[in-house]
């Protein structure tokens, strides 16, 4: 008797959790929805808002970051401009998004969006990061048993034991320093670079919005950064982390 009270316990929180998790699609559908026939009315402020707040909810489509960038930009704040369209080449990998970003960055002088051969290639290694890995773990099962097939065959096993370790210090290189670095947006115009998480530090410089960043750490509400090869940091509420 108690299993089956419990079962259907079990069975009516699911279906709750369930229709909760299907009445929130409906409302993200109904904003979006919105969002997009204010857009296409040219009310560009107030479909932002609907943008902004379904995005708030970690829900987005691709087309709602670029319209979002479109709005942005049109408004002339280009440090949100770059960071939708910074947030749309991180959920599509479309390449073609970097030639928009650069031109931005080259018409308002901005650091962080150089497209040099070592960015590409580190651009690629970072998209294909988990295939790679996968890669790497097979070729090391792999030695691992021509090691084990070498040496009941009678040999020494030496030069496929040898890759294999090779290999294997590789796989670990790889899983731990090859995830692809935070990057952040400075999104108000004149932030204050710091040369320490105090506001009692020095200024190192003070910067317009549309800057890309590498982000180092945190620091309470001080965000640890790479600036022109040094560290600095600056405050959280003037930073947009590029995370969806």
């Amino acid at each position: 008797m108690q299993r089956r009270v419990l079962k259907n316990l079990i069975i009516l929180a699911l279906s709750f959790f369930s229709g909760l998790q299907a009445a929130s699609a409906q409302v993200g559908a109904f904003r979006l929805a919105q969002a997009d026939s204010l857009y296409g009315k040219k009310r560009y402020v107030q479909s932002l808002e609907h943008y902004q707040a379904i995005l708030n909810q970690h829900e987005y489509s691709p087309a709602m970051l670029l319209k979002m960038a479109y709005i942005q930009e049109g408004l002339n704040r280009v440090g949100p401009a770059l960071y939708y369209l910074n947030l749309y080449n991180l959920a599509t990998d479309d390449e073609q998004v970097l030639d928009k970003m650069e031109e931005l960055a080259t018409k308002h002088n901005l650091e962080g969006y150089s497209q040099t051969d070592k960015d590409l290639a580190l651009s690629f290694y970072h998209n294909y990061h988990q295939p790679l890995s996968a890669g790497l773990a097979v070729v090391a099962l792999f030695l691992v048993g021509l090691t084990v097939f070498s040496k009941r065959r009678g040999g020494r096993g030496l030069a496929p034991g040898l890759a294999c370790a090779l290999v294997l210090v590789g796989l670990v290189v790889h899983i731990n320093f090859g995830e692809k670095t935070d990057t952040g947006i400075i999104g108000n115009g004149n932030a204050f670079l710091m040369d320490g998480p105090s506001p009692g530090a020095s200024v190192i410089s003070v910067v317009d919005e549309g800057h890309r960043v590498q982000i180092v750490g945190h620091r309470d509400v001080w965000i640890e950064i790479l600036w022109n090869g040094q560290t600095a940091y600056i405050r959280d509420t003037n930073l947009l982390p590029v995370r969806l």
